[in-house]
Formats: structure tokens, sequence, C-alpha cells
């Protein structure tokens, strides 16, 4: 579980992860070693990771669609070894339900989903099944929003 001092930390660094341990120590009221330690230890420990995180959209990665994938039984994680070598995967996940794994996948443009499909999924002999769902826009991203881990430890 994080303590207060981490969630703070954590938010100071989501708002300007260039800022420095002292002027994070500054506004917190603790010295720029504690600040130093504490980042060192979410890090080490993973709890958090230090990264720029690009805006697809502004890449010009304009189709997003997620799709569940259903697949013979005991070959997801092979599976998904092969779907995380493909640099179009975002996010990737097994999951409980009516499929097996769930990905989010980003594209240029729907023609280059379509040969996505005939090239790399159709080629996977263990897929038995698809089913996607093209995203007609984005209410909340990790772009955009911060994940409020202050908020989240209360549940």
């Amino acid at each position: 579980m994080l303590d207060e001092l981490g969630q703070k930390i954590i938010r100071e660094l989501q708002e300007d992860a260039r800022q420095s341990f002292r002027e994070i120590g500054r506004k917190l009221k603790v010295s720029e070693g504690t600040v130093r330690n504490r980042v060192k230890s979410l890090v080490k420990d993973n709890t958090m990771k230090i990264s720029a995180v690009a805006n697809p959209e502004r890449l010009g990665l304009n189709f997003m669609c997620v799709m569940c994938i259903e697949v013979k039984v005991g070959t997801a994680e092979k599976v998904e070894h092969l779907l995380i070598e493909c640099p179009n995967v975002y996010y990737l996940c097994g999951c409980t339900g009516n499929f097996d794994i769930i990905g989010i996948f980003l594209f240029h443009a729907p023609h280059e989903f379509d040969e996505f499909v005939k090239d790399v999924i159709a080629n996977i002999p263990d897929i038995t099944r698809t089913s996607t769902y093209v995203a007609m826009h984005v209410s909340r991203s990790p772009w955009e929003h911060n994940l409020d881990v202050a908020a989240l430890g209360k549940s």
C-alpha cells in the first residue's frame, strides 16, 4: 500500500516529471534526499515508472480499436507473445469471460488495420475468433488524465 508521501510524490511527478527532487521536496516540505530515496524505491519496486507518454492522435494514429480474441485452450500465452511483437499493439491482457485476450490496437488508418488482420491475425492458427470494436472518440486517456493514486487508495 502506498503511503501519503508516496502518493504526493507521484502526483507531483505526474504534473511535471522534469521537476527536480529539490523542488518536489520544497513543495511537500521534506528533504531532497527523502524524495530521491522514495522515487528510487518506487521505481525499483515497480510501483511507478518515469517515462514520456505519447499522444497517439498527435502521432497520426487516428484509428484505434479494441479487439477481443478467443484462442484454442492452452495457447493464450503463446498468442500474446506473438502479438506483443507487433508495434500496433498498445495494450494487451489475458482475461476471463467469452474471450481470452483483449487488446487495444493503434493504426494510422482503417486500411492498416485491415492489413494487420489479414497479415497477422489470420496467420495465427491458434486464434479461433475475434470481435473488434472501433473507438469513435476518446473520453479518458493516459496522455490527458493522470491516475489519481490517492483516490484509488481510499477504495
